[in-house]
């Protein structure tokens, strides 16, 4: 494996909610004065040039992050999102997770970043030197999933984890099924984000392995929240027309908030954009 890398997708629709979803989430998290972790299993480079050869050659970004290009939202969260890719919007860069999360960490804060590819984590190391002294920022070359396992619970054990592998292969979703199982015995009040694709037809055999993934996850005796973006139709040969984030104990509110963000931001992103956000498990704590 270890064939995947993300600067040919930076910036499309799917970054978009995975990000959205993040940011919402470190967001409830500094609403108090505690210290909490953050945990990024798949960092990938950190940054991304939307000048590059990667980016153009699937132009994926034009129908995502470009379309939020002088855009004026009302919603909180959606300022807050574009306020943090303004600086990179301006040098035409894509920054994922793990640099929009060292953005947000305070002095007390700390971010532990996991990456498996040799040349993706090099250029992640590089990018996270240049975030140093915005809290404690620590990259890891090793198996995300089994990081996130032998990192539970941290400590302070207030915090969140995003999950978003490259789902190459089918075995990668019963592993994060698996992994997310094992960090919830060592870590029960973990807020999880595990990001998902929405496969049509042509996917063949992992066509409706998200969907499953996520019914598996909602048994779990924790509250499960589903918000998905559909980005266009799901015709047999659509490929990925949408993806979605699965929260595992997800924030008072976090239901209402990315509702309201994806009621504004759909339209922006084109006409066939749609989102759903439900709850597959729910009890009142």
């Amino acid at each position: 494996m270890l064939s995947y890398q993300h600067g040919y997708h930076a910036g499309n629709h799917a970054d978009i909610l995975k990000h959205l979803c993040w940011q919402a989430v470190i967001n409830r998290l500094k609403q108090k004065n505690k210290p909490f972790n953050l945990i990024d299993t798949h960092g990938g480079s950190g940054c991304y040039s939307l000048d590059s050869e990667q980016a153009n050659k699937t132009g994926e970004y034009k129908d995502g992050v470009v379309k939020l290009d002088q855009f004026s939202p009302q919603d909180p969260l959606l300022v807050d999102y574009l306020a943090a890719l303004a600086l990179y919007r301006n040098n035409n860069e894509y920054p994922g997770s793990p640099v929009l999360a060292a953005d947000l960490l305070r002095t007390n804060d700390a971010l532990h970043v996991m990456e498996l590819h040799p040349g993706e984590f090099a250029n992640l190391k590089g990018v996270l030197k240049r975030h140093k002294g915005q809290g404690q920022i620590h990259s890891h070359f090793r198996d995300g999933l089994e990081g996130l396992v032998a990192l539970s619970p941290p400590k302070p054990n207030r915090g969140a984890v995003l999950i978003d592998p490259p789902y190459e292969s089918r075995s990668e979703y019963q592993a994060v099924i698996n992994a997310v199982k094992e960090c919830l015995k060592r870590w029960p009040q973990a807020q999880i984000l595990i990001w998902y694709p929405l496969l049509s037809a042509r996917a063949g055999d992992k066509t409706g392995e998200s969907e499953a993934m996520c019914q598996t996850l909602s048994r779990l005796n924790h509250n499960v929240l589903q918000v998905e973006l559909l980005a266009r139709d799901k015709d047999a040969d659509a490929g990925m027309y949408g993806s979605g984030v699965c929260f595992i104990n997800p924030a008072w509110q976090i239901d209402t908030i990315l509702t309201n963000s994806l009621t504004e931001l759909c339209p922006r992103l084109g006409t066939q954009c749609q989102h759903n956000v439900v709850w597959l498990n729910h009890t009142e704590s």
